[in-house]
């Protein structure tokens, strides 16, 4: 879900580096980081999401990569450790513009890759995407060591629908730079194809939360009737109007920063309805 930034004319991208434990998401994010020149990229950041690592930052392709007129900033994302929770990935995974799914070569890991990648298209269809919508490719990681499965294999086992795969080696970086740029190439066309307009207009915060109920019209006011001159006679009180229901807004999740923006997860009540959203932040220093 690619967010814009009107006041810095930029648009926000999501890349997500997803597999099973061990299989080098966080190694092969440190090679790319590492390997851009410091004035493409922000600084790499760790933070503890559910008892696991996460590890993020956010570079600007260097060349063509605006879509409009707007420069397309990409944030990258991992969760890196031997048995991350599901919830961490779940929120890591939202609003993800596209995948890279690290798969163990080890013929002894085929089971986890399987596993993994079956999470993974879970955790899409809940929120409206899969593999066939979202660009992704597929790395084969630890493709040199003596243990690994034949790419014929790793292909017929992990990529029935064909998606772009690269025999990578997350230690020396090998293949793990142009399989990105691959992805990070179909996503700037996926861009191009919406359009800035159409990317700022079905993302703002209105199109998140639901329409709230309508109010009914006031009751116009009832004339007095002349005061009556017994004393007895006791005046006759209005009914009060019902009241109305309390909004309340909860935070709904730790918040996520990725460079000069935090998005975070809000649950607005009202009675027994409830509405989870995402409030991004754009953060800003200006000079007086």
């Amino acid at each position: 879900m690619a967010l814009v930034n009107q006041a810095k004319r930029e648009i926000n991208a999501k890349i997500v580096f997803f597999g099973p434990g061990q299989a080098g998401k966080g190694t092969s994010l440190r090679h790319v980081f590492n390997k851009l020149k410091p004035e493409f990229r922000g600084a790499l950041k760790v933070m503890s999401v559910q008892g696991a690592r996460m590890l993020f930052f956010d570079f600007t392709p260097p060349g063509d990569g605006n879509v409009d007129g707007f420069r397309v900033r990409f944030h990258l994302y991992t969760v890196s450790g031997p048995l991350v929770d599901p919830a961490a990935w779940k929120m890591v995974l939202k609003g993800a513009d596209g995948v890279v799914f690290v798969a163990d070569s080890a013929s002894q890991r085929v089971a986890d890759n399987k596993t993994a990648l079956d999470q993974l298209v879970d955790y899409l269809n809940g929120y409206g995407q899969s593999l066939a919508t979202i660009p992704a490719i597929l790395q084969y990681n630890k493709s040199d060591l003596p243990d690994a499965s034949p790419l014929a294999q790793l292909e017929q086992q992990l990529n029935p629908s064909g998606l772009a795969s690269f025999q990578t080696c997350s230690q020396s970086g090998e293949g793990v730079l142009q399989g990105l740029m691959a992805l990070v190439k179909s996503v700037l066309t996926g861009l191009r194809t919406r359009g800035a307009d159409a990317i700022a207009s079905g993302e703002g915060l209105q199109h998140m939360v639901e329409s709230p109920a309508p109010v009914a019209a006031p009751t116009p006011p009832v004339k007095e009737a002349p005061p009556a001159a017994p004393a007895s006679v006791q005046p006759t009180v209005a009914p009060a109007a019902p009241a109305e229901e309390d909004l309340s807004l909860e935070i709904a999740g730790d918040p996520v920063a990725a460079g000069d923006l935090i998005r975070v997860p809000l649950t607005i009540r009202s009675g027994a309805r409830e509405k989870t959203v995402v409030l991004t932040l754009s953060l800003g220093l200006s000079e007086e």
